[in-house]
């Protein structure tokens, strides 16, 4: 029986790695990941397109709506006809947007596979896009972003990307009445035609597979020939604005968002590892040096974080937090005097165990099942993160030293360098 009363031996973490799988090259050109390895007989298949939030403008919105909308109706089926088979057969569809890509992902049962695939070709190859549907979607955009203009999280996360990476940044502008009512069905079709390509594409299949599913997924998806090559991917380049802190006044409210952000270095620098153990020390876990002082010691807020923001290009830090309006400028003076003790103090030994176990109980989750492996991949090619990525992060968390990290510090935890943006009030 196990005592629950008695504290289990904490040991160190052993070995573990990622190995980064091959591709196979369909017919067509299309690569195709497997991460086989699940006892159960399900499985996930990723299909990742070229096109994204930065390929969309001056449309904003077209491509997280072409993805919504692309389950609701096919040349062969109706939006209700698709979810009835999905739900008759246990699975489900679900569709997201980064910077630069459109991922639809079904999750089904494997004995069930043989139905529910040929609905997810139709819906990639042949969606309808109905208006009817379309108008129910738009009309809860509306809805969503009219509450979102009003939360001083999102009006804070807004201004922030006007300050730190300019004024024609795709993202730095509230979304609007006009930008929701400007998308139609035709430049949904548009979008689709453009991005939806085989020369776009690539598959990531996992769970428990065999031939059999390899062999149904080239048969679906490996023969769309494309004359045309890939489309490229669109760069949204940084360009700073000389105002470094910002107030969006919001009267009435009872906390302010404060988000922010300092310039970081791109995954291939030299220092990029050390410089994300440095923020998850500052502010990336539980335990971390703000959450210890602006929560437990100062009251100031219910959580605040950091995290090192990684893009396919670039990077940056970002902090952010919300709070009572009155403790606004002393919770900012606390993330200065926080970064100020990482340039000039090393952290303590005791401290930085702690920082990396916690590293590597996050990495270690990323290889717990075939699916978590698979969302790495995913993270790969949408961000254009090298194979090994993954292990030198490993290896960086086990060997950096008090002394490297406050070396980083100095480098770019720099007071002159931090963006602010406040919603709320001061």
């Amino acid at each position: 029986m196990i005592d629950y009363k008695k504290r289990p031996p904490v040991k160190p973490f052993g070995e573990f790695r990622l190995d980064c799988p091959k591709p196979l090259v369909l017919p067509n050109g299309v690569p195709l990941y497997v991460v086989a390895g699940c006892d159960q007989d399900v499985n996930r298949l990723d299909v990742i397109h070229r096109g994204g939030m930065f390929e969309e403008m001056p449309h904003r919105l077209l491509a997280q709506s072409t993805a919504s909308q692309l389950s609701q109706g096919t040349s062969r089926m109706t939006s209700q006809e698709v979810a009835e088979c999905f739900d008759f057969n246990g699975s489900w569809i679900g569709s997201r947007c980064s910077y630069n890509h459109t991922t639809v992902s079904l999750n089904s049962l494997n004995r069930c596979f043989v139905n529910t695939l040929p609905v997810l070709r139709d819906i990639i190859f042949e969606p309808s896009f109905p208006e009817r549907e379309f108008r129910v979607y738009q009309n809860r955009c509306l809805s969503a972003y009219r509450t979102a203009r009003e939360r001083v999280k999102y009006i804070a996360g807004v201004e922030i990307n006007k300050i730190y990476f300019g004024l024609d940044y795709p993202l730095s502008s509230v979304v609007s009445d006009d930008d929701v009512l400007a998308v139609d069905t035709g430049l949904l079709g548009q979008f689709h035609r453009r991005y939806f390509r085989a020369a776009n594409r690539t598959l990531i299949l996992s769970g428990s597979i065999t031939d059999r599913e390899i062999g149904m997924v080239t048969e679906a998806f490996g023969k769309d020939f494309d004359d045309l090559d890939a489309e490229p991917l669109a760069d949204a380049t940084r360009c700073g604005t000389e105002q470094h802190f910002s107030v969006v006044e919001k009267p009435g409210a009872v906390q302010s968002a404060i988000c922010m952000q300092l310039p970081a270095v791109p995954r291939v620098h030299p220092d990029y590892f050390k410089l994300r153990i440095l923020v998850t020390a500052l502010g990336g876990y539980f335990g971390s040096r703000l959450m210890s002082n602006v929560r437990e010691d100062k009251g100031y807020t219910y959580g605040i974080w950091a995290s090192l923001v990684g893009t396919r290009t670039d990077a940056y830090v970002s902090i952010s937090t919300e709070c009572d309006c009155d403790y606004v400028s002393p919770l900012i003076d606390e993330v200065r005097h926080e970064m100020n003790r990482l340039r000039h103090e090393p952290i303590p030994a005791e401290e930085l165990e702690m920082v990396k176990s916690s590293m590597l109980s996050d990495l270690v989750k990323n290889l717990d099942t075939p699916f978590a492996i698979a969302s790495n991949v995913s993270a790969m090619l949408l961000y254009d993160i090298y194979p090994e990525y993954f292990n030198e992060q490993i290896r960086a968390i086990r060997s950096v030293t008090p002394e490297e990290l406050q070396e980083v510090a100095q480098r770019y935890l720099i007071d002159d360098r931090l963006y602010i943006a406040v919603a709320g009030r001061m």
